[in-house]
């Protein structure tokens, strides 16, 4: 005689819940996030010790780069609030050679291209709030927080290349969205979006007091002060791990 088993349907529907929130859920307090990022335009004030307004507010555009960084979060479980606290470390590289400078001795003047490299290490911290719109495996989130911004500058002009005699790091503000994606139980792919101002100052200095350009002697100004502005929007990608 065969034998019939009866199965619950409720029970079915209970354990393939329960199943897809466990492997979806990221029930640690703790995460770790490693990614690469993007940073599409910086900005090169270059008289920012003058007298004059107009010289000491003008900027050049500068190209933007790809750096890579690190992020440490812990979700304290607040209730019902999604908050999560962060903090983040990254690096930067980015170089520009089509600038020019002009120089003026007399009669006599000259454009002189250069190359402008640029380092940035920042150091963030703040906190993020996953939006009541998404699913256990979807997640979508939105933040701020603020920032120092430590870094490092180098200017090539023809044959001569500056060195730095002090650096002074930069605060801002930042605000942030992003998606989070789980692909599987404790991982998941993250994409996030963050604007902000991350800035430092340089004074540099040459190892001469003049260029030669054509035959000509053009006095440098040495030692000059400069600001780097990367205030481009950072874009970055790469995998969060819960614990």
């Amino acid at each position: 005689m065969g034998s019939i088993l009866i199965l619950n349907p409720y029970f079915l529907y209970s354990q393939s819940k329960f199943e897809e929130i466990n492997y979806n859920s990221g029930s640690g307090n703790f995460a770790v996030y490693a990614y690469g990022m993007y940073i599409s335009s910086a900005e090169l004030q270059d008289n920012i010790k003058s007298n004059i307004p107009f010289l000491r507010d003008a900027s050049i555009e500068l190209n933007g780069g790809f750096g890579y960084g690190g992020e440490f979060t812990f979700n304290p479980r607040i209730r019902d609030l999604d908050i999560v606290f962060f903090i983040s470390a990254e690096y930067l590289k980015a170089k520009d050679d089509q600038l020019a400078l002009f120089f003026q001795q007399d009669t006599n003047s000259a454009n002189v291209r250069f190359r402008e490299e640029y380092q940035l290490f920042p150091i963030e911290a703040g906190l993020k709030w996953n939006l009541p719109v998404g699913t256990e495996k979807f997640k979508i989130y939105i933040g701020g927080g603020a920032g120092l911004y430590f870094g490092s500058r180098t200017r090539t002009l023809g044959n001569l290349k500056s060195f730095e005699s002090s650096v002074t790091p930069g605060f801002s503000m930042n605000v942030l969205a992003g998606t989070e994606y789980f692909v599987a139980r404790n991982l998941s792919l993250d994409f996030e979006f963050k604007f902000r101002e991350a800035s430092f100052d340089s004074e540099s200095r040459f190892s001469t007091e003049c260029i030669t350009v054509n035959g000509i002697n053009f006095v440098l100004d040495n030692p000059f002060y400069s600001r780097i502005i990367v205030d481009g929007p950072r874009l970055s990608l790469g995998f969060r791990y819960h614990f």
